[in-house]
């Protein structure tokens, strides 16, 4: 187990810059993720890491050492790949093994040691089948027990789940945090699904075009996007077209909404709000603001939650979601609705999208 810094790292390819001038330090123990769209640079990174490819620019300790030229098989790090990368012609228990035999560990520890990594992924009892007779499941549990085996200072995963059907995705992400967990090792995880992101990581950077674009905890990067990329990538959200007074208000489709910025500001910005975060009127609601009033243009039940599009009289459509409501609540396309835009939840942007304006004097910083 190992702490890891990257110390302003570019990777190029030719002329084009696959990272740029990442900057992270991973803690000892922790589960970071790096997150993004294809092309985005993640995978470059993690093989960056691994030593598959070597940096043009910047530094990368393992601890205290720095390891820009350690090869990869000295740099004790355990691989899973999205591929799951093993070897049809031997046994569970041989491909398990491999690295340790490679490794010249002593014929009773490598057994000791096989089952023990067979029993943390549950595959005991198949330790004498071949790949080919295993699920898909299964041989990304064989992957990563040979990849725990080997006791690494670090454990790398590239999308290891993204060949998997959607339920046993589910379940094999509780599986690998609660492993992780367990074992506590240092952990880079690759993956462009914001769920699965959300889900198992203890931090997360996301990236785009070779960019780190934040570095948060999963609930910073999605109550607290610091630009509209990351709020846009990250679940979804409206953008709503606004703009700010000379005295903090921001103004949206007429309704002026006291905001507490974070630096004095007046002009165009962009209104985010999540569709989980608009609430709509109901004959209890004790909501105190203005409303807005819209006309029901979709509706699509997905049982715990219904969303519903609304369209407002200037023609903006929102999206607005709603969890855990009765069967009476439930509303139809066509209905008139009234809608409160909570400005306690949003997230003001610059024009260009490329800077949020309150994250710090947002009011939920004062609850």
């Amino acid at each position: 187990m190992t702490d890891v810094k990257i110390n302003k790292v570019s990777k190029y390819f030719g002329t084009m810059k696959a990272v740029n001038n990442a900057d992270i330090h991973i803690q000892e123990g922790e589960f970071f993720t790096l997150l993004g769209p294809s092309g985005c640079g993640k995978t470059t990174l993690l093989r960056t890491l691994a030593g598959f490819y070597n940096q043009e620019e910047g530094d990368i300790y393992f601890g205290d050492v720095c390891i820009n030229e350690v090869p990869a098989h000295n740099r004790n790090i355990g691989m899973v790949f999205q591929s799951y990368a093993i070897f049809p012609h031997m046994s569970v228990f041989e491909n398990v093994a491999y690295g340790l035999k490679a490794r010249k560990v002593k014929k009773d520890e490598i057994q000791r040691r096989v089952m023990e990594a067979l029993d943390m992924v549950e595959l005991t009892e198949y330790k004498d089948r071949q790949p080919s007779q295993m699920s898909g499941g299964q041989q990304q549990r064989i992957a990563l027990a040979r990849a725990i085996v080997i006791h690494p200072g670090l454990l790398l995963m590239d999308e290891p789940l993204s060949n998997l059907d959607a339920k046993l995705r589910l379940k094999m992400r509780s599986d690998i945090r609660e492993l992780q967990k367990r074992l506590n090792i240092t952990t880079v995880y690759v993956t462009h699904d914001q769920d699965e992101a959300l889900a198992v990581s203890d931090r997360i950077a996301v990236l785009s075009n070779g960019v780190i674009q934040q570095i948060g905890k999963p609930h910073e990067i999605y109550l607290r996007p610091e630009n509209k990329f990351v709020a846009n990538f990250i679940g979804s959200t409206n953008f709503i077209d606004a703009y700010t007074t000379h005295e903090s208000t921001v103004v949206v489709e007429g309704i002026a909404f006291p905001m507490i910025l974070d630096t004095p500001f007046q002009g165009k910005v962009t209104y985010s709000i999540r569709p989980e975060q608009i609430q709509i009127k109901r004959e209890n609601s004790q909501i105190v603001g203005e409303f807005l009033t819209a006309t029901i243009k979709e509706a699509v039940f997905l049982g715990e939650k219904v969303e519903y599009k609304v369209a407002l009289p200037s023609g903006l459509s929102v999206n607005i979601h709603e969890h855990a409501i009765s069967y009476q609540d439930l509303m139809k396309v066509g209905d008139i609705i009234e809608f409160y835009l909570n400005p306690e939840e949003a997230i003001i942007f610059s024009e260009s999208g490329e800077e949020a304006l309150n994250l710090h004097g947002n009011k939920r910083e004062q609850k």
